[in-house]
């Protein structure tokens, strides 16, 4: 039992690992093209990228119909029979493609017939072809059979290039359609590469197999995925609607910082939910409650640590991200990052146990909630107090996921309160490093070198405080780093 312990561990660090380096690699590429392409497009036409961006969005999520998330858990279950894993792939495989048929049609329609889409019908066609390549690519099947390391080296190759091309070929407004071409090429590029890879995987002999048991649990994945995503992108369609493009240029900006700031929950979800599923279709609630315990206290270290520095360098991070043209959103993108506390505990409890736990439908009905009060919100704030009140609306739905989450978790799966919230001492260590880190002035002029010192006095003084505080989690990452290299004891 022992030794079944240690190799799961040892799976969801390697997992945890591999998946760190490929979502640090996707978002610093991101980051760096974002902070680049803003300055080169500037708001306007950034605006019109973003807003095509979120409606095509719409069109990609139901092409995909909450697959990543189902299919995962269905390949890890199967991952030791190789013929019930080609026949549930051929399933899966066969829904993905009618699905990207059907929406990929009706996104060429609305653009060739409804007004707002027919004005950026080549923006929109351009990034709609993701429908396309996620179909192909079939990614879901790769995260489930933990084949992290490939992904790892495939994404470094076809982000690198990417960024190189963006940098090379993107210079003004103008190119406003040759970046939403280079944004797509990393997904076609790594869709082509998944799919010759199959046979590796699978007895991969395509056969068309429509399976109607996989439509349930699929809808209520992919309701799920709709609300998200709704009350995460509804902000901009709205914006663009009400406010315009400059607005949502502004608005666009610092929700892609946000989003930045928050990707280590997706890290850690993507690399424990095999191991959770096992563990809770097993009825080991002992390891599926250590796992949760564990990845609660890993991402708040983390993301009350980023929410703290965001706070108080708010000004700088927005000149880095973007220039000094969207300083004008300095105050929304501080109300903005509270929320990445909230979304840092409802991933963990919403992705990491309802959905193992098979309490999908308590974690829809949540973001459900959270969806409806985003627009209810939305319609009142947004022409009053434009990206401010959207800002505040983002953060009062992912408070609102996170209660509800927190009350199913705590009433029907059976964790304690003490196991679905961070250590006290976490964000202690991050309030007291705050207050020096304020009156802090940094003589650089350049916002870049500025920022990145300001980020040095500031976690190096977490850090240290944590430590005297004994905080858990960075007691033991730093008991890591100590003691590797030492000789084991024989």
């Amino acid at each position: 039992m022992k030794q079944q312990t240690d190799n799961q561990t040892r799976s969801i660090t390697r997992n945890v690992s591999y998946n760190t380096v490929i979502t640090a690699m996707t978002y610093l590429f991101g980051a760096i093209c974002m902070m680049y392409v803003s300055r080169k497009l500037q708001p306007a036409a950034n605006g019109r990228v973003d807003f095509a961006n979120s409606i095509v969005h719409y069109f990609v999520l139901t092409a995909g119909l909450g697959m990543p998330w189902y299919a995962i858990r269905c390949c890890a279950r199967f991952r030791d029979d190789r013929q019930k894993l080609t026949r549930v792939f051929n399933e899966l495989f066969s829904l993905g493609l009618l699905l990207a048929a059907a929406s990929g049609v009706i996104l060429a329609v609305l653009c060739f017939t409804v007004g707002m889409f027919r004005d950026n019908r080549a923006l929109m066609l351009i990034l709609g072809s993701v429908i396309v390549w996620n179909a192909v690519g079939c990614e879901w099947l790769f995260k489930g059979l933990e084949r992290y390391r490939y992904l790892m080296y495939i994404t470094l190759v076809t982000r690198t290039t990417s960024l190189v091309l963006v940098f090379i070929a993107v210079r003004s407004p103008d190119d406003m359609l040759l970046y939403a071409g280079l944004s797509v090429l990393p997904t076609a590029a790594m869709s082509i590469c998944n799919f010759f890879m199959l046979r590796r995987e699978i007895d991969y002999r395509f056969r068309f197999r429509f399976n109607a048991k996989h439509l349930k649990p699929l809808l209520i994945f992919f309701a799920m995925s709709c609300m998200t995503t709704i009350y995460v992108n509804l902000d901009i369609v709205m914006l663009g609607i009400i406010r315009g493009d400059y607005a949502t240029g502004l608005y666009g900006l610092i929700f892609k910082g946000k989003t930045l700031l928050t990707c280590f929950g997706g890290v850690l979800i993507a690399a424990a939910l095999p191991q959770v599923s096992i563990a809770w279709s097993e009825g080991d609630r002992e390891r599926f409650r250590s796992i949760t315990r564990r990845s609660i206290g890993l991402i708040m270290a983390v993301n009350l640590a980023l929410l703290a520095f965001a706070l108080v360098f708010a000004e700088d991070c927005v000149l880095a991200m973007g220039g000094g043209s969207y300083l004008e959103a300095t105050k929304a993108f501080r109300i903005m990052v509270i929320s990445i506390a909230p979304i840092g505990l409802s991933n963990i409890l919403g992705g990491q146990v309802l959905v193992p736990a098979g309490r999908e439908k308590r974690l829809l009905l949540a973001e459900i909630i959270g969806a409806v009060s985003n627009l209810v919100l939305n319609l009142y704030v947004i022409p009053r107090y434009g990206i401010n009140g959207a800002s505040a609306t983002t953060l009062i739905s992912e408070a609102i996921v996170w209660i509800l989450c927190f009350y199913y978790v705590y009433r029907e799966v059976g964790l304690s309160v003490r196991d679905t919230l961070p250590d006290v001492r976490t964000p202690i260590a991050c309030a007291i490093a705050a207050v020096p880190a304020y009156f802090i002035h940094m003589p650089f002029g350049n916002v870049f070198l500025r920022l990145a010192s300001e980020a040095a006095v500031y976690f190096g003084i977490y850090v240290l405080v944590g430590l005297l505080l004994r905080e858990p989690i960075l007691r033991e990452v730093a008991g890591k780093i100590l003691h590797r290299g030492e000789p084991a004891e024989n």
